[in-house]
């Protein structure tokens, strides 16, 4: 699913990646990715809590759980973007309040709180994780 996002992200905040922060094509193409690894390492993690994961990605007020969610989401796109893509600290906050509002709502809008739609996106990630064991087994109860 996050490779299907990828272009939706791109066409929405890659110009202004360049326009308005200044990065050229290679710099804003890694600041994407990096996006999209820091999504990928936080939901492949140990001890994430799929419920909180639901929260985040829906159009609910997130809960405590969702916001320190979306903060250790933010902290490492930022680790990211000044360690993998060279960007100073101040660009790679500007990169990060751009690119976060925009990816989280990509993501809200593909999963919704359906605890489906964040199977579909743990099965691209290759499944691991707590949470992914916890999602095949709260599915695998629906279906029984």
């Amino acid at each position: 699913m996050l490779n299907e996002l990828l272009p939706l992200l791109k066409d929405k905040v890659g110009a202004d990646l360049m326009n308005k922060v200044g990065l050229d094509a290679n710099k804003a193409d890694g600041a994407l990715n990096a996006a999209s690894s820091s999504v990928t390492e936080l939901l492949g993690g140990k001890g994430v809590d799929m419920s909180t994961v639901l929260n985040l990605f829906s159009k609910d007020t997130n809960t405590a759980g969702a916001s320190d969610l979306l903060g250790k989401l933010g902290q490492n796109y930022l680790g990211k973007l000044t360690g993998e893509v060279g960007l100073d600290a101040a660009k790679a906050n500007s990169v990060k309040d751009l690119v976060m509002p925009v990816l989280t709502n990509l993501l809200s809008d593909k999963i919704g709180g359906n605890a489906g739609a964040l199977q579909g996106l743990l099965g691209n990630l290759g499944g691991g994780g707590d949470i992914a064991d916890m999602a095949k087994g709260m599915l695998g109860k629906i279906f029984k």
